[in-house]
């Protein structure tokens, strides 16, 4: 694959289109000056009635030439060169004279001159241009914060403008850098900005909170170790880059999340820095904790005395002089307290965030589903059918098997149980496009339109299901499991005439 990065260094960057423009700006100079060195040198030294003026117009070339190519090669210096070399040329034609070698300096002398004023003219005029394109540039980038309202330039004076320019930008650039700092020193993470050497050079107050130090300065491998980070106790010259991104307990017993990232520069690829969080995840695994705990509590230690009442009820129930009524009320009501530790357990697992998701085909979960409902519907002479389409037949979705399965039964289940003796059930499965679509219809009594908004809360009962036992749970699981498979659930209701459910899922492919 192609880096971007990589394609965006290899431009010439606009100092360098500076650089390359200024060259042929040096050249044009020379190439310019050169000439008419030689013409009015030679003709200056025919008017001396010089024997061999063409070596005397060299001489002149030759100087002019040293001092151009040392303002090109030198310009900081350049008044320094330019003054070297006009005094060069009046010490060389002194030395002359006293050999009594007549040559005028005067065309060495000018050409030095003007040489100097043009190639510094020039000069200043591309680093004018350099700075309009940057500070258009700075300007037209979005603003991270309101900017204070600034006087605008209004003279005719390029250089006077372009200063106030530069004045201006300085002045949002300090406010964007305090900005940032601020915003970094207030983060509710802890947050370290390294070098690419690992060396910390900056630390909000959540950091130096965490590691109980300033830091600045300090090798953000070896306060990681003293955290009590696991993967560099042995090499303290590893690689940043190589470092795992984790969570792990410290020497303190909380639980933090180690999180990296690259400081890139606009238009490279090798990170200027590196930027570091280590994010507080105590509270929140100690209520996961605490939930995982209540969990085992509903599905075992409530679960086990309500099983016992049952069995007890069916050892009693006949033995002579017992009460068959109150056994079935006992019963009935023990049952629907095992139901909703059930419903609450289904629940709270279908909200939390430990699925296991992985390619299944969806047409075995549809029918694993339908060998589970098949003795229930048989049981209440309702007929089950199902179509699986064959595009449909071999799509796969990244799903919990165990979950969606029982999220699919809860929806059958329910069917079956608000439809009719001798009715019907269907279950269809198609494929549009990236969505698999499945749609459970029943002949049942339907729910009424205003009820079909609160239909997926908790504990909720409609009025169509009067007279049928339920907890209201079922649904919201129901509603829990599609959403974290980023599938979506319809419902189509018509009191009287039955409920269709229409749950979509993506498809999982595979590259």
């Amino acid at each position: 694959m192609n880096n971007p990065h990589r394609q965006e260094s290899r431009e010439p960057s606009q100092v360098q289109r500076l650089f390359r423009q200024l060259l042929r700006e040096w050249l044009w100079i020379s190439l310019v000056l050169l000439p008419l060195t030689a013409l009015l040198s030679y003709r200056t030294q025919m008017n001396l009635a010089d024997a061999t003026p063409g070596l005397s117009a060299l001489l002149s070339v030759g100087l002019v030439t040293g001092v151009l190519g040392l303002l090109l090669w030198r310009p900081h210096w350049a008044l320094w060169i330019t003054l070297i070399g006009m005094a060069c040329a009046l010490l060389t034609s002194a030395g002359l004279a006293e050999l009594r070698k007549w040559w005028s300096p005067t065309p060495a002398f000018l050409s030095i001159l003007f040489g100097y004023l043009i190639w510094n003219w020039r000069r200043l005029n591309g680093v004018l241009t350099y700075f309009g394109w940057e500070l258009a540039r700075l300007d037209s980038e979005p603003k991270v914060f309101p900017e204070r309202r600034r006087p605008r330039f209004s003279g005719g004076d390029r250089l006077q403008g372009q200063i106030m320019a530069l004045e201006q930008a300085m002045s949002r650039t300090r406010d964007t850098h305090r900005f940032i700092a601020d915003g970094l020193e207030y983060l509710p993470v802890a947050t370290l900005i390294s070098d690419p050497r690992g060396q910390i050079l900056l630390g909000n107050r959540k950091a130096r909170e965490l590691f109980e130090g300033d830091l600045v300065g300090d090798d953000v491998r070896q306060q990681l170790v003293q955290l009590g980070y696991p993967h560099v106790s042995q090499d303290l010259d590893a690689l940043l880059s190589t470092l795992p991104l984790l969570e792990f307990r410290d020497i303190k017993e909380r639980s933090l999340r180690l999180e990296r990232a690259e400081l890139l520069p606009v238009g490279g690829e090798a990170p200027v820095g590196w930027l570091w969080s280590l994010t507080d995840l105590s509270v929140e695994r100690d209520a996961e904790e605490q939930r995982a705990l209540m969990l085992r509590f509903l599905s075992h230690d409530l679960r086990a005395p309500h099983s016992a009442i049952l069995a007890l009820l069916d050892v009693h129930r006949h033995q002579v002089g017992g009460d068959p009524q109150l056994f079935d009320q006992i019963e009935r009501q023990v049952r629907r307290a095992l139901d909703l530790t059930d419903g609450f357990v289904q629940l709270a697992r279908a909200e939390s965030e430990s699925y296991q998701l992985q390619p299944s085909l969806f047409a075995m979960l549809v029918l694993d589903v339908f060998d589970q409902a098949l003795p229930i519907a048989q049981q209440k002479q309702i007929e089950l059918f199902h179509d699986v389409d064959e595009l449909a037949q071999e799509s796969l979705i990244m799903a919990d098997q165990s979950l969606l399965t029982r999220a699919l039964f809860n929806l059958l289940e329910n069917a079956i149980k608000y439809s009719a003796k001798g009715t019907c059930v269907s279950l269809q499965v198609t494929q549009h496009d990236d969505w698999l679509t499945c749609e459970l219809a029943d002949q049942g009594k339907g729910i009424a339109a205003e009820e079909l908004p609160e239909l997926f809360s908790q504990y909720r009962r409609f009025s169509s299901a009067q007279g049928i036992d339920g907890v209201g749970l079922g649904l919201s699981m129901v509603k829990a499991v599609v959403d974290r498979h980023g599938g979506t659930i319809e419902c189509l209701s018509e009191v009287g005439k039955g409920t269709r459910f229409v749950l979509r899922f993506p498809i999982f492919k595979e590259y």
